[in-house]
C-alpha cells in the first residue's frame, strides 16, 4: 500500500512537457555560400521604418537582441543611434544596396564580422496588433547579404493568434511566469518579442 501511495504521489508531481511550438510564421533565405563565412561578432543596428518612433525602434531592437542571442551561436553587439552618428546611412530599401563605407566603418570600429539590418514596413501598436519586419545579415567582408528573413504578423489572423497562444504558453512553461495570452495580445513589447522569436527560429 505504501509503495502504491508513493508511486501515485510521484505521478501526480510529474511536470507537464512544454508545449510544442507551431511552424514558424517567418520566411528566411540563406546565401549559397553562407557556411564559408566565419561569423563571431555581429552588430545589430537600430531598426528603421517610416512610421516607427525612437521608442518603438529601441523596443524592437531589444526584443531581437534577446531572441537572437538565444538562437544564434555568435556574439551580438547592440549598436545605438549615437554609434552611427558619424557613419553615412545606407537606406538599403530606398537605394537598393548597402554603402560599402557604412559597412567598413562599423566593422572597423566595433570589430564586426557582419551586421544585422532591420526594417519595419508596417506596425500597429493597438489591438489587433500588427507588425511586418525584414531583417538582413550583411557580411562586413564582402557586403553581401548572407541571410534574410521577414515576418508579417496580424494578431487578428487565426494562424498568428494560435502561434501567439503557443508562444505565450511556452514562455509560461520555461520562465514560470503567469502572463496571460490576453496581456500578450495588448502589449507592444510582448508582441515585438514574439515577432523576434519567429524570425530567430529561422536563423
Amino acid at each position: 500500500m505504501r509503495i502504491a501511495a508513493v508511486l501515485a504521489l510521484l505521478v501526480g508531481c510529474q511536470v507537464s512537457p512544454p508545449p510544442t511550438p507551431l511552424p514558424s510564421l517567418a520566411t528566411a533565405r540563406f546565401a549559397t555560400d553562407f557556411n564559408t563565412y566565419r561569423l563571431q561578432r555581429v552588430g545589430l543596428l537600430p531598426l528603421t521604418g517610416a512610421n516607427i518612433s525612437t521608442e518603438q525602434s529601441q523596443m524592437l531592437q531589444a526584443a531581437f537582441m534577446v531572441e537572437l542571442s538565444h538562437a544564434a551561436d555568435v556574439e551580438l553587439v547592440r549598436l545605438e543611434a549615437h554609434d552611427l552618428e558619424e557613419v553615412p546611412g545606407s537606406e538599403p530599401y530606398r537605394r537598393g544596396r548597402y554603402l560599402p563605407r557604412t559597412i567598413l566603418e562599423l566593422a572597423h570600429r566595433f570589430q564586426l564580422d557582419a551586421l544585422l539590418v532591420g526594417t519595419v514596413t508596417h506596425i500597429q501598436a493597438f489591438p489587433p496588433q500588427a507588425l511586418s519586419i525584414s531583417l538582413d545579415l550583411v557580411s562586413c567582408e564582402t557586403g553581401m547579404v548572407l541571410w534574410s528573413s521577414s515576418v508579417n504578423l496580424d494578431a487578428g489572423d487565426r494562424d498568428v493568434h494560435d502561434s501567439l497562444a503557443a508562444w505565450a504558453a511556452l514562455q509560461r512553461s520555461s520562465t514560470g511566469s503567469r502572463e496571460s495570452l490576453q496581456l500578450t495580445l495588448i502589449s507592444p513589447s510582448r508582441f515585438a518579442r514574439f515577432a523576434a522569436y519567429e524570425v530567430a527560429r529561422r536563423f
